[in-house]
C-alpha cells in the first residue's frame, strides 16, 4: 500500500501516479480558465471534487459537479471549462 496526497495548486497540475500504462492526474483549475479541446490513447476517468465545471465531449455539453464521475474511451475529444475553481482527480489506464 502506498499513500498519496494531493497538494494545494495554483491553477496547476500535478501526476500523483504516472506510468506506462496508468496515470493519475490532481487537476485544479481557477474560474473561468479553460483546457482546449484534447484526447488521450487511454481510457479516462474524470472525477470533480471541488467546484463546477463545464465538461464538453463527443456526446455534447454537462455541468459536472462534486460526486459526478466523467468516463470516456480512448481518443475521445474533450475540453473543459471552470464555472468555479475546481480540482479534479483524472485517471488515464490502458485497460
Amino acid at each position: 500500500m502506498k499513500k498519496l496526497s494531493a497538494n494545494i495548486l495554483d491553477g496547476k497540475f500535478e501526476h500523483l501516479i504516472d506510468e506506462d500504462k496508468l496515470q493519475v492526474t490532481h487537476l485544479q483549475i481557477k474560474s473561468g480558465e479553460e483546457i482546449p479541446s484534447h484526447k488521450s490513447d487511454k481510457t479516462v476517468i474524470v472525477v470533480i471534487y471541488r467546484g463546477k465545471v463545464d465538461f464538453t465531449g463527443e456526446d455534447g455539453k454537462d455541468i459536472i459537479l462534486p460526486g459526478d464521475i466523467i468516463r470516456m474511451d480512448p481518443n475521445e475529444v474533450h475540453s473543459l471549462k471552470a464555472i468555479e475553481d475546481s480540482d479534479l482527480l483524472v485517471i488515464k489506464a490502458a485497460i
